[in-house]
């Protein structure tokens, strides 16, 4: 037997584990979405073949762009305080 006070105070922690758990399996969820839009080795090797055709062929800063959008899709700045976290996110 326990007490109601007990009891509730248990309840209480639990419910903040269950929480902390819900929030960590909605952000692994995230992750595997995230790793099945990954490219296979052969993609890769195929873009860089591309990116370096281009880059080579490139003589104004437009080729240049052009050829490294074929590798890059966005590139993300993260500003936290005074650093700045680049995350470059690859087609």
């Amino acid at each position: 037997m326990i007490t109601k006070q007990v009891f509730l105070e248990r309840k209480a922690v639990r419910s903040r584990q269950i929480q902390k758990l819900e929030e960590e399996l909605k952000d692994l969820r995230k992750v595997v979405v995230d790793e099945g839009n990954y490219p296979t080795v052969e993609q890769i090797y195929e873009r860089i073949g591309e990116f370096r055709e281009l880059w080579g062929a490139a003589v104004t800063s437009e080729e240049k762009n052009r050829a490294l959008k074929k590798l890059v899709e966005r590139i993300v700045y993260d500003r936290k305080g005074n650093r700045v976290e680049l995350t470059v996110c690859y087609k």
